[in-house]
């Protein structure tokens, strides 16, 4: 990029081509002053602050928005440009309450600086109305529009970063623009993510952090009269202490967010925010990390103590205690009848550790991560056809993708930081199908929403690819034998016996298909729902069909998704973990289990509720003790993530460095510790190490570690494998070959019913526990989690209820071959038409279904 010459207040500057007045005014070391200028945000000018006066041009120019070229002069501190600056900041404040006291911006204030900077020779009266009290966002933030600047940053920030769409501009009682929502709606229904980016964005108070759990609130015993000036006071001296900030990595989900944290002088986190530095979110993060990991580390039921269980109750141990009691009973069993499992938020050197435990002072022990048995069948096949369950390309590459398919995903819900590349590759142009029966977020902006019929799945998969083949959509260098046998295998599934099976019409299947086949190549991702299909092996293997026939493989834009699991559930994977100790679990071959977790929901004790019971020993280190229908003999306090430190592998194979933000309890203690303790017990050389010392033994180690070290985890993350320190890593995977295709043969699909039984039988049913997954996922905020929390016990399309002239409330009967769930009727407006939702628990007892991912004929009669 060639350098042009320009003048700033007869400065000559070198600036870039394509550089606005602002940036190269920024480089050169000249202050314009500006306010709803955001770096990740395209320029509006809409404060007109950063107003220049250019020689030779008439007006005064935004300088955010206008480029430089040869030869420019600019003056930026005329007396012109000073006096409409004023101007434009006496419009700013004429309504602007004026307690900057007890703003918790004070300080830090965007319009403050400016006050500053620009200064103030007019009359400066307060506003003479009533400040209405903030609003709510979600138990996170509040919403102070009296002090909004409309600067439009928040606004921006929701619809071209995050894609969200949750906040608008929208005309006032008195005609003049103000933030808010469509029609006024609460967040959670106008699809608010509560992921914080707004609250990052905004100059001043009006978006702010909720930290009345940090900075104190009045007590029930003050007197009334004094409770608004106790919680001014208490707000101002907490706001007074020295705070600190460290960085740390997200453990919750496999994105791999980098974080920065700000900790008060007692080891209370303040507040959460994005680094701008992350590689994989790049200055973006959602509800979880933002505002609510700070309070798991919080909560009442902290574990701060070793716990042994006796008669029936906990009572506070020694470490040496619990240890000793942990090492006995791991001698009584076998050790082929031993498992270590894991969440997947352990560090890498953690595992590794407890790896090196297992296999010299318990040879055959068992090594696992504890997941659903349909994520175990769906990583069986990646494994068996791929050699990783692993994402195939990084997510910087998914924002440049030409077309994505996405089925059974709801990002928001699972990877926010997916779905804001997602947001990104279809705003440059990429084709987005989204394939899932609830109205999702990202359906909003996708081209073709298929809302296939729960357990249809595989069928609108095999059909697209046969529409892909018809419209010779398939990899130019597909070899021949390969197309012919994905034609074979599509035979059975035309037009018509798909949109049968899905319940789709036939033209919105071609029109899906049409667009995926137009394109180079395509990212395919698979999202939670889909590992509640009732056939998730063939459906595993139809999506990786779909990826080889379009060429995702091996090419940047294209690649596989496997959007699930915990922060570093792909470094367990590298490490030897398998999910296919669920397999052990279930045949009853484990007879003792060590947990080591750091379990921030229920999904984990939701694994293994069904076989905590029949273990004759079960230990848990973790954060926090496992629900009261699970009774570990052992309970041991976890050092959370923020408060240890180590290597983790994201869900794109990054491996990168989270260092030690906080002091924990003073009992926490991590799992590099409690593999040390037992090996000792056992009689083990297991040598002190520091956390940089075991990634180096790691490396050595483990196949594809070995270019990884503890500063280039930190500084420069790159992604496995990177099997040598002069290696760049490897962003995509099987450029150089893609892995052999064994073809398989799907189960033909089922004969279509007589006309008379399609008739009766119109609508389709499916368990709600099995729908949930395509939705929920197990990051989303309790706040959008309500949008699904119908009271009823039979749910369906409103369009579909009025036709049966039936409202919320109403009792209804489900009626089906062989038997009928009766119930009260709530109204879901994100199930498709002619679908039905009915517990799982009430179908099974009804003789209805033994999968709950399967859909069966019935009708619906008001009762």
């Amino acid at each position: 990029m060639s350098d042009v010459n320009i003048w700033i207040n007869d400065q000559q500057v070198k600036a870039k081509a394509g550089q606005t007045i602002l940036e190269a005014a920024d480089a050169a070391g000249v202050y314009i002053p500006r306010l709803c200028f955001h770096p990740a945000l395209e320029p509006s000018g809409s404060c007109r602050l950063c107003a220049v006066e250019i020689d030779g041009q008439r007006g005064l120019p935004a300088a955010c928005s206008t480029p430089v070229s040869e030869g420019l002069r600019v003056n930026t501190q005329s007396a012109k440009v000073l006096d409409f600056r004023r101007e434009m900041l006496q419009l700013i404040l004429r309504d602007h309450p004026r307690q900057c006291l007890g703003c918790p911006r004070n300080g830090t204030c965007e319009l403050q600086q400016l006050v500053t900077v620009v200064g103030i020779d007019f009359p400066y009266p307060p506003p003479d109305k009533e400040r209405p009290e903030p609003l709510p966002g979600g138990a996170y933030f509040e919403r102070d529009y009296s002090l909004c600047v409309r600067c439009g940053r928040c606004v921006r920030v929701c619809h071209e970063v995050r894609g969200a769409r949750a906040i608008v501009f929208r005309q006032s009682k008195d005609g003049r623009p103000e933030v808010g929502t469509p029609f006024d709606r609460p967040l959670e229904e106008a699809g608010c993510q509560f992921c914080g980016a707004c609250v990052d964005a905004c100059p001043v108070g009006a978006l702010r952090e909720n930290l009345s759990d940090v900075h104190g609130e009045p007590t029930e015993k003050m007197q009334a009269m004094c409770q608004a000036l106790t919680a001014i006071v208490t707000d101002l001296y907490k706001k007074e202490l020295e705070t600190q900030w460290g960085t740390a990595l997200c453990p919750i989900c496999s994105a791999g967010c980098r974080l920065m944290v700000e900790k008060a002088a007692d080891e209370t986190i303040v507040q959460v925010k994005p680094s701008p530095d992350g590689p994989s979110n790049q200055g973006q993060a959602c509800v979880q990390g933002r505002f609510l990991l700070k309070r798991h580390l919080r909560r009442p039921d902290r574990l701060e103590s070793p716990m042994i269980l006796e008669n029936g109750q906990y009572r506070p141990a020694s470490w040496d205690e619990a240890l000793d009691r942990l090492a006995g009973a791991l001698a009584d069993v076998p050790a082929d009848r031993v498992a270590f499992l894991t969440d997947g938020r352990l560090t890498n050197e953690e595992l590794f550790r407890l790896g090196r435990l297992a296999q010299g002072a318990l040879p055959g022990a068992q090594l696992g991560v504890a997941v659903p048995a349909g994520q175990v069948l769906f990583e069986k096949v990646l494994e068996e056809e791929l050699g990783t369950a692993a994402a195939t390309n990084s997510l910087e590459d998914l924002g440049g993708s030409p077309a994505i398919f996405a089925l059974g995903l709801n990002p928001a819900a699972s990877q926010p930081i997916a779905g804001t590349r997602i947001r990104q590759a279809v705003l440059k142009g990429a084709k987005l199908v989204v394939a899932n029966p609830y109205d999702v977020s990202i359906a909003r902006y996708a081209h073709v929403h298929l809302r296939p019929v729960p357990g249809s799945e595989t069928a609108l998969v095999l059909g697209l690819l046969r529409v892909i083949l018809d419209e010779g959509g398939a990899d130019q260098e597909l070899p021949t034998d390969q197309q012919q046998a994905f034609k074979e295998m599509t035979a059975a599934y035309d037009l018509e016996t798909v949109s049968r099976l899905t319940g789709i019409p036939d033209e919105t299947l071609v029109e899906a298909g049409c667009l995926l086949a137009a394109q180079p190549t395509v990212a395919v991702l698979a999202g939670l729902g889909a590992l509640s299909a009732p056939d998730v092996t063939d459906l595993a293997r139809a999506l990786l069909s779909l990826a080889r026939a379009k060429g995702s493989l091996g090419r940047p834009g294209g690649g596989f998704w496997p959007l699930w699991g915990a922060g570093n559930l792909q470094g367990a994977r590298d490490l030897g973990w398998s999910p296919q100790v669920m397999d052990a679990l279930a045949q009853g071959k484990i007879q003792a289990a060590v947990v080591a977790a750091e379990s921030h929901d229920g999904t984990l004790w939701d694994v293994l509720a069904p076989y905590a019971s029949k273990l004759e020993f079960l230990a848990v280190h973790d954060t926090a003790p496992p629900p009261q229908s699970i009774q570990a003999q052992v309970l041991l306090p976890m050092a959370s993530i923020l408060e240890k430190e180590g290597s983790l592998t994201n869900g794109e194979r990054r491996v990168q460095w989270t260092e030690r933000t906080l002091e924990g309890p003073d009992q926490a203690r991590s799992a590099l510790f409690v593999a040390q303790a037992l090996a000792a017990r056992r009689n083990l050389d297991l040598p002190e190490a520091t956390p940089g010392d075991i990634l180096d033994e790691l490396a050595q180690a483990v196949s594809g570690y070995g270019g990884i070290h503890r500063s280039r985890a930190r500084f420069q993350p790159v992604q496995v494998p990177c099997p040598a320190r002069d290696h760049e890593g490897t962003p995509v995977l099987f450029q150089d070959a893609v892995p052999t295709w064994k073809p398989w043969t799907p189960a033909a699909p089922p004969a279509p019913p007589e006309e008379d039984a399609a008739a009766e039988f119109p609508y389709a049913v499916a368990a709600k526990e099995s729908l949930l997954p395509s939705y929920v996922g197990s990051l989303l905020a309790p706040e959008a989690q309500a949008v699904l929390a119908c009271d009823g016990e039979i749910e369906m399309n409103p369009a579909d209820a009025y036709r049966l002239e039936c409202d919320a409330g109403d009792t209804v009967a489900v009626l089906f071959n062989g038997g009928e769930v009766t119930g009260r009727l709530a109204l879901n407006i994100h199930l498709p038409p002619r679908l039905v939702a009915v517990k799982a628990e009430a179908l099974q007892a009804a003789g209805a279904s033994n999968r709950s991912g399967a859909s069966i004929a019935a009708k619906v009669e008001k009762r």
